[in-house]
């Protein structure tokens, strides 16, 4: 990403009570031992994870006992997936080492620390990885009797954990640590603990080979090497290190300081990069695709991030009830997508979502067309401003302030050489949908006007993140590209609708929106450098630059 420093994704990390995390976690597993199902233990170790993660931060001695608990959850995992293509078995007992109820009485006694800080593992929430995927590539490394598996966190306290379960499966003497590299995320680095240096030590004498997981690699690859060169600094032999990733990377582009020739002397495994997803999502159409499913003309195409969209799927075309079906995310994480997207489609104003196997989740397939803004009439005004009084009114919450926001939008107003900054003012704090583009409305045959995609862009692992009702608010002035008629009167919609009048604050986050989606673009146009996807991506940052543009002009012409 040379020659670019905008802010897109936000941070992801929140502070929460490790008694009210732990809390969460048995109850995990008191449901785990009521319904003793493959989905209720994948559930119960992704939770067991994020506890895991958030204690070593901050208490190594006191996560040796949440180290347990993942280890033993991950072996029920592995067991039931390979014991059964069900997935529910009756002689569940059977296929455990331990009994769930083993596992609450261990949860109870991990040590209560009043603030961990968590953060959502992207793999599981957003890109459909498993952590089965990693038990599988065991099979791949190099034959070996002894194993070190080092997990960078967050995701690899989840990854290791059942890494090793697998290899200890295969008859390998596994053992685990997790680290968490530091740095500025180009160019991370790592030292070990005294008690991390003692087991790469153990395991250098035992003749152990050792291998590294973790999702990515991302723009860099610097977390990963960090990691390996830490071990080889340690006493790993270069050539008994594997790294694991959960996608083969482009090594030309990582930008890591000297990252070809780093990563070249590494041995790299990916993780298969086949989705675990249900029988009838056969016809792939993310990436992009659905566009051409459609919208016929491909000049009126949207831009897109291609690389980052959720998986989509449709069922066959000549399936009676053809099923459009969409990664919501893996356990909790994909239960609070699809619990917006059901509230969304009883208010009559999306499909009604089904949860399907997979954490995926299926809609019916709509006989219908995107809109574009030329579509914009005062019928899909109205509908416009009663979709985000109905999102403020049913996806409140407790916020205390948008000094992130506010900071990503003045950081990248002055990277793009704008001399004006933003104060953005929260009064009604919500989960926004975060794509009001009028492709994300789709119009039926009999007239009806349909919101997709609702449930999961407003806190994703990109800005916004939670905030004012006023992100969606501008978000429709600007996709919609309305004038000052249209605005005036969506507003006053919107305000007999909901009682926000939303006037004093709409212009700082219209500029806080426009700046956004312009670095995002620019970032997507560098990240798909020579793709057919680059100029789509620069045309829109200069459609979302116009709108700057304009507003600057205007207001030097009040002043």
């Amino acid at each position: 990403m040379s020659g670019l420093n905008l802010l897109v994704f936000r941070a992801g990390r929140r502070r929460v009570s490790g008694q009210k995390l732990k809390t969460a976690l048995i109850g995990r597993l008191q449901r785990l031992d009521a319904e003793r199902t493959y989905e209720a233990v994948l559930d119960a170790l992704l939770l067991a994870g994020e506890l895991e993660c958030g204690v070593a931060d901050v208490d190594a001695k006191a996560a040796c006992s949440c180290e347990l608990l993942n280890d033993q959850i991950a072996e029920i995992l592995l067991r039931v997936a390979t014991g059964t293509s069900s997935r529910a078995n009756p002689s569940f007992l059977n296929l455990c080492s331990t009994d769930p109820e083993n596992l609450i009485d261990a949860a109870r006694v991990i040590p209560s620390l009043t603030q961990l800080t968590i953060s959502t593992p992207e793999g599981f929430a957003y890109y459909a990885l498993h952590p089965l995927a990693y038990a599988d590539v065991i099979w791949q490394i190099p034959a070996c009797e002894h194993l070190l598996v080092v997990g960078i966190r967050s995701i690899g306290t989840t990854l290791s954990a059942v890494a090793a379960a697998a290899a200890r499966s295969r008859g390998i003497t596994a053992e685990r640590i997790t680290v968490r590299p530091q740095g500025h995320p180009y160019n991370r680095s790592l030292e070990f603990t005294g008690e991390q240096l003692a087991a790469v030590g153990k395991a250098v004498s035992c003749g152990s080979s050792f291998i590294v997981v973790d999702e990515g690699p991302g723009l860099s690859g610097s977390s990963f090497l960090a990691v390996a060169e830490a071990l080889e600094r340690a006493g790993a032999p270069t050539e008994k290190i594997v790294l694991v990733s959960s996608h083969a990377p482009n090594i030309d582009a990582l930008c890591a300081t000297d990252a070809v020739r780093r990563w070249q002397r590494c041995t790299c495994i990916a993780v298969a990069a086949e989705a675990r997803r249900p029988a009838r999502a056969v016809n792939f159409i993310g990436g992009g695709h659905w566009r051409s499913h459609m919208i016929g003309n491909e000049g009126e195409w949207p831009a897109s991030w291609t690389s980052l969209e959720r998986l989509k799927y449709v069922s066959p075309t000549d399936h009676d009830a053809r099923r459009f079906f969409k990664f919501a995310g893996l356990g909790h994480y994909g239960d609070v997508v699809f619990e917006r997207e059901r509230k969304v489609a009883a208010a009559g104003f999306a499909p009604m979502p089904v949860m399907e196997s997979d954490s995926f989740v299926s809609y019916p397939w709509i006989s219908a067309r995107p809109l574009s803004a030329r579509n914009l009439s005062p019928e899909v005004l109205v509908r416009l401003a009663e979709y985000c009084a109905f999102r403020m009114r049913t996806f409140s919450l407790e916020l205390s302030d948008l000094t992130v926001l506010q900071e990503m939008a003045n950081h990248n107003l002055r990277e793009l050489g704008l001399d004006c900054t933003v104060e953005l003012r929260l009064e009604r704090p919500v989960i926004a949908d975060g794509k009001m583009q009028p492709h994300e409305w789709l119009v039926s045959t009999e007239g009806k006007l349909v919101k997709t995609d609702s449930g999961s862009h407003g806190d994703d692992h990109f800005f916004p993140g939670p905030t004012d009702i006023a992100w969606d608010l501008a978000g429709a002035i600007v996709e919609w590209q309305m004038n000052d008629e249209q605005i005036a009167e969506f507003l006053d919609t919107y305000h007999r609708a909901s009682g926000d009048d939303a006037r004093a604050r709409i212009n700082d986050f219209t500029r806080a929106y426009a700046v956004f989606r312009s670095a995002y673009c620019l970032m997507a146009a560098n990240a798909m450098s020579g793709s057919d996807e680059q100029p789509r991506l620069h045309r829109a940052a200069n459609g979302y630059r116009a709108v700057l543009d304009k507003m600057k002009a205007r207001s030097m012409v009040a002043v």
